[in-house]
Order: C-alpha cells, then structure tokens, then sequence
C-alpha cells in the first residue's frame, strides 16, 4: 500500500502475491472443459495480462517504473494520485479481472458462466482486502486497475496479430513445407509481421537450417528423419517417450489437456511459491515470462515460413515409409522452429536468471491421476519439453537443438529489461 509520510499504512513489498496465484490457477480449472483457443493467440492475450499486472502495481515497488518507455510503441500507462493512499493487491485484483474478460473473448474465450465465476472471485478478493484498508482506498486502488487493463488492451488492438494466411503461396521446390491435415490447415504465414514486445523481436531470425536437405539414405537429413520414424512413431515411440509427448502436448482435448499458455504459467507458478516471492517480484516474473510468450512465436513463425521446411511425416512417407504415422498430428505450420519451445524456452530462461537453474515440479495433470514430473534443474525440464516434440514425430531434432538456442537468447534479451531499482 502507498501511503504519504504523514500516514503511513504498510510498506508495499509486505504484500502478499498468493491471491495472484489463485488468479491463474482459477482461470486455468474454468476454461478447461473450453474449446482452446489456438497457442499463439492464448500465449500473446497472457503476455499483454502479464504486463497488465505489473503496471497495475508498479507505482507502489520501490524504485520501481514502468515497461512503457522499454518495450517497443508501448504507450504511458494511467498514473495513480501519489499523494493518496492504495492497497496495490486490490489494484491488481481488478486489473486481473477485467483483463481476463477483455483479452479471452469469442468461441474459444469465457462462457457467459466464466464470467460470473471471474467476477465472484474479484468481488471475494475485495472483500478480504476489506480488513486491510478502507474503502476509499479500495475503490481508488480499484479503478486504477481498471484504468490498466484498459490501456493495456487498446494498446494491443494495434499490434497486427493474426493467425491468417490468406495469400500465402505453397512452394513446390524440395524440401518444402505443405500441410499435412485434411482439408490442408495453413495457420499463421503473417504472424511474424506482429508488433513485438522488444525491438530485437522485430527483425529476429532462426539461423539457417544446419542440415542440407537431401533425400539420399546416406545424408545426415535422412538420418534425422530416421531418428524421428524410430522414436516418434504411432507404433514405435515407447509408452514412457508418447506419455511425455502427450504430457507436454496437452492433449486430449477440452476437460483433459490443458489449453495454452496454462501449462508453462502453471510452472512459473510453482517457482515463484517456491521462493516464496511476494507481489511485486511475481508481477515482474510474469510480465518478463509472459514477454517471451508473446515475441518467441512471433520469432519462430517469421522462422517458420522463411525456411518453410517439410515436417517429418512428409518425408517420412515420401522416404522411408508411407504407411508410418506420428504418435501425434502435425500443426497447420512448417518444421522450424519449434513453437512449443517458443513459448516454454524464453520462460524458463527468465525464471532460471531469476532464481538459478534451481529444481522444479511439473504437478500440472496430477488431478488425472499422473504422477507429478520433478525435475532436478530448469534446463532438465526444457530439454524433456524440447525432446517431447521429436517423441510426438512432428519435429526434428536440430530443429529441437535450436530453438531451445533461441529460447536461452531471447530469455537473455528480456532479462536486461529494468523495471526495478537497485533497491529492490
């Protein structure tokens, strides 16, 4: 809480970052049973509700100042009245909600009992919050959350997203792309035209492809796809290497497998209560993770469709085999990179310069009755993330190499972002 010198309440690095938590891990059990929404939409409308969050009490961490003059046309946020008293929790609670309903919209966004449950939890907050300050405090803190959440979802109407590929042309040279799925799925050919959150996003490019294409049995890309038709296939992955393509595919569709990005938050999560980090310092977290979220895709589809590589099933069934099948189908989108390591690598990077590479739980399907994942280091549990997608049989694996390479230097990129002072 702020307060002035002649009233002071509490100090604002007291507050506690647990009702955030709660937040996430509600949203997470409500939009289960609900159609998902394809992963980079979801990935981008958390990103803009991590850097909501931050704002939303960014003026009560000490030494602390805003994203806006640091990430790429990110406009000035609301100021608050300084002179006055704010309980920053309450501020945050109201941007959460209100970001949840404007961001997570239309078929695959909050039913209209989504809504209500969103509601009743920030009406619940509010009321704990009640024995904590009074009520001008709480409705001033209040709208200033509101007022956050609206500049932030204005700000992102204007940054060019979309999963539209109207216009794009298949190419017919070797080694290219063409989809997979019946009818042919083409998603996201222009995503990489997406406004950034970092300026080094906007022109950023996977390195050339490091194996030449070629379709002689004895070249190092037959090779590799080889190692892909032995490990990813329907009938010849083991039972332990398709249970963790599965485990961090999240399939299984609505009311089993999480939709995207609750699997990595869920995991940012657990770091951040393991060191027991308070509002400000999970804010931070989750504003930085959520960055990554939003710029790694774009990255990987301006990579994806610059190189525009066949995925392995097709050279599989061209080469080696044209029964086999992948344990799981490939996405509506060339080999490389890859987006799953797109949205998990820049996260895990922000959270091991954050925290160390320290150990880590993944308990995110224990409520299925699957034994937790632990993990001995955060470098362990992306390289299982990264292997899983070969395992699934819709990747390589130098694709896999280098993108976990572009997740470590995006990460790195987004670290030297300083919201707070030295103090802190």
């Amino acid at each position: 809480m702020s307060s002035n010198a002649k009233n002071p309440l509490s100090k604002a690095n007291d507050e506690s970052a647990d009702f955030v938590h709660q937040w996430y891990k509600i949203m997470a059990r409500i939009q289960l049973p609900n159609p998902a929404a394809a992963p980079p939409l979801n990935y981008r409308n958390f990103a803009y509700i991590g850097v909501g969050l931050f704002e939303s009490v960014q003026p009560g961490i000490t030494g602390g100042s805003s994203f806006s003059p640091k990430l790429y046309q990110m406009p000035a946020m609301p100021k608050p009245d300084m002179s006055k008293d704010y309980l920053w929790s309450a501020s945050a609670n109201a941007a959460l909600a209100s970001m949840f309903k404007l961001f997570l919209t239309g078929t695959t966004g909050l039913t209209n009992a989504n809504r209500t449950s969103v509601d009743s939890m920030e009406a619940a907050n509010y009321a704990r919050f009640q024995s904590l300050a009074p009520a001008d405090v709480l409705q001033r803190s209040q709208a200033f959350g509101r007022s956050i959440a609206t500049a932030i979802f204005d700000w992102s109407t204007t940054d060019n997203f979309t999963l539209a590929s109207v216009g794009w042309v298949q190419s017919t040279l070797p080694g290219a792309w063409v989809p997979t799925s019946t009818p042919p799925t083409i998603v996201g050919a222009y995503l990489g035209d997406s406004r950034p959150f970092l300026k080094y996003s906007l022109k950023a490019l996977a390195p050339p492809i490091p194996v030449p294409y070629s379709t002689d049995p004895s070249s190092q890309f037959y090779q590799e796809a080889k190692e892909v038709y032995d490990i990813g296939g329907a009938t010849t992955a083991t039972p332990a290497n398709a249970a963790t393509a599965r485990w961090w595919a999240d399939a299984g569709g609505p009311g089993v497998g999480y939709p995207a990005p609750y699997h990595i938050i869920s995991i940012v999560t657990n770091v951040l209560e393991d060191h027991d980090a308070g509002l400000w310092k999970a804010a931070e977290v989750y504003a930085k993770t959520g960055i990554g979220m939003k710029d790694g895709p774009i990255i990987t589809f301006r990579s994806k469709y610059h190189y525009n590589l066949l995925r392995p099933i097709t050279y599989i069934k061209q080469n080696i085999n044209p029964t086999w099948n992948s344990v799981l189908p490939s996405p509506g989108y060339p080999d490389y990179t890859s987006g799953l390591v797109s949205n998990f690598g820049p996260a895990i990077q922000v959270l091991i310069r954050e925290f160390g590479d320290v150990p880590v739980t993944d308990d995110i399907y224990t409520w299925r009755g699957l034994p937790a994942r632990r993990f001995s280091s955060l470098s362990i549990l992306i390289k299982e993330a990264s292997d899983s997608r070969i395992y699934a049989g819709i990747h390589y694996r130098f694709t896999q190499d280098i993108s976990v390479t572009m997740g470590i230097d995006l990460g790195n990129e987004i670290t030297k972002i300083r919201v707070v002072g030295p103090e802190y």
